[in-house]
């Protein structure tokens, strides 16, 4: 605020702290000079300034502000309405002016106007600003594409270095939602603000990109401590585990494509660091490509469980060669590969006839597939999976006795109000869960769950004909606890809601 009366300052302090919460007062002034000096020191997004001051009057200090490529909206306050200060004010772009006295409305719709019209140019601003980035992360800098888009976007730092990194939540997350990606990348900008510059955007779903620019040499050791406290600070705001993949830092801006490849590359190594990792490409650079390989005894032991269809014991050998794996101190991710593999292959030298491609397993033979992985847990199971599935295909070709399915239809029959799932039915006929599944569908042509739903619907509509139980009570006979889902499942399946079904049954 810029008035060379003290009384009208602290008028406008008043009214902006009862009727202008969103606003704060960041600094006065009572002349044209004093304003000019405290406006480019502390760069405020709004000025209101008087026009008659001593010193320098106000429209002369939005020219001089102006000219030094101030970027603040003025509102000007004035007692003398004439042509000549309106004309001059248009022509420096000012576009808000309140007569004195200032009325409290007044100055509040004022400022409100001011405040959209902020947010909108900000909004603006940011949409280009990410798309700019997106394409130099994507394809590379290119002076003749993004010359000109730097320059605007100051992005050109003198002598500069520039960075790039990629956080990702190590779970399925909400993560960056568009309600709030302007407060996380705000964040992104306090937690490197002892840096030159620092851009950030939503990148590929839940992912967050950054780009880091420094005018010197940057240390790898303090970024990756700065990472890590925004990894810390965006794990709190999504509610989940994040990662982060660190690029090399370039003293060009042709390096930036190149950085944030790195920061893909290191970002893969989550697999073997585990959850909640920071890992720089320096030191994946520096992992050595080779490691103990997998015993003959764990594979001959593999090989045994799954000749004997042992689901159990063909897991434990995977956990016991996983175990192993952990405890290497520099493990890469092509023996990482590899050692998937022999566990892989070993389990398909048992059964030549079979397409691996028949599982989920074809891709942990390949370093991308691997890396889709976001834990090392994650990664077992899937190999476990793939295992399993093949000891199912085995099962599946033995000839059996007596017809499990219908047995298990019988018992479905019986129990269908209780909550049996598929893994309580594997317990109890001692199958599979995934053979159980396959055959299921084989044999009957629908999925478990899809039989279950018409034994209990085909109950349900038995009920609304022969009793005058009321639907809740229908709902919890079948096996429900939720009405709603209840009465949803049941029109579904029979074009109308239970109670309109019982209204045709019984007229």
């Amino acid at each position: 605020m810029v008035d060379d009366e003290l009384g009208i300052i602290e008028g406008l302090q008043t009214i902006v702290r009862r009727y202008l919460p969103q606003c704060e007062v960041v600094g006065t002034a009572h002349n044209g000079n004093e304003g000019l000096q405290t406006v480019l020191e502390l760069a405020p997004d709004i000025v209101i300034t008087d026009i008659r001051m001593p010193q320098a009057d106000g429209l002369e200090m939005i020219r001089r502000l102006k000219a030094a490529g101030c970027k603040s909206k003025f509102i000007v306050l004035s007692g003398y309405a004439e042509f000549e200060y309106a004309r001059k004010g248009i022509e420096l772009g000012v576009k808000f002016y309140i007569n004195k006295p200032v009325e409290e409305e007044e100055l509040e719709e004022c400022v409100t106007k001011v405040i959209a019209e902020i947010e909108g140019e900000r909004a603006q601003s940011r949409q280009w600003s990410e798309y700019v980035l997106r394409d130099m992360l994507d394809n590379g800098y290119d002076v003749n594409v993004h010359g000109s888009e730097v320059q605007q976007l100051r992005w050109l730092v003198p002598g500069g270095f520039y960075a790039c990194l990629l956080l990702e939540p190590d779970r399925e997350s909400e993560g960056m939602r568009e309600d709030r990606a302007e407060s996380q990348l705000t964040r992104v900008e306090q937690i490197f603000r002892h840096y030159g510059r620092v851009q950030a955007i939503r990148y590929a779903g839940n992912r967050l990109a950054v780009l880091v620019m420094e005018g010197k040499e940057m240390n790898e050791a303090a970024l990756v401590r700065t990472v890590r406290k925004l990894q810390e600070a965006v794990s709190e705001e999504w509610g989940c585990p994040v990662s982060a993949g660190i690029g090399r830092a370039y003293p060009i801006l042709g390096g930036i494509g190149r950085s944030f490849e790195e920061a893909q590359q290191a970002l893969r190594y989550r697999v073997i660091k585990g959850a909640e990792a920071v890992i720089a490409y320096g030191d994946i650079e520096r992992l050595a490509s080779g490691t103990k390989s997998v015993t003959e005894e764990d594979i001959g032991s593999l090989e045994k469980c799954i000749d004997e269809m042992d689901a159990a014991g063909s897991a434990a050998v995977i956990g016991r060669i996983f175990r192993s794996i952990e405890s290497e101190s520099a493990l890469s991710l092509e023996a990482l590969q590899q050692i998937c593999s022999m566990i892989l292959l070993a389990g398909m030298m048992r059964m030549p006839y079979m397409q691996l491609g028949d599982f989920d397993g074809r891709q942990l033979l390949t370093l991308e597939g691997i890396a889709r992985c976001r834990t090392m847990e994650e990664l077992k199971a899937g190999v476990t999976r793939t295992i399993d599935g093949i000891i199912s295909q085995k099962l599946r070709s033995i000839p059996r006795k007596k017809d499990v399915i219908a047995e298990i239809k019988e018992y479905v029959a019986a129990h269908y109000a209780g909550n049996i799932t598929l893994a309580d039915l594997s317990a109890r006929f001692f199958l599979n869960p995934y053979y159980l599944s396959q055959l299921f569908k084989e044999k009957t042509g629908d999925t478990y769950l899809s039989y279950l739903v018409g034994v209990r619907m085909a109950k349900a509509k038995e009920l609304l004909e022969e009793t005058d139980l009321k639907v809740y009570e229908i709902c919890q006979t079948v096996g429900y606890s939720d009405t709603n889902h209840f009465s949803k499942l049941f029109e579904k399946q029979n074009g109308c809601t239970p109670s309109e079904y019982r209204k045709k049954c019984k007229p």
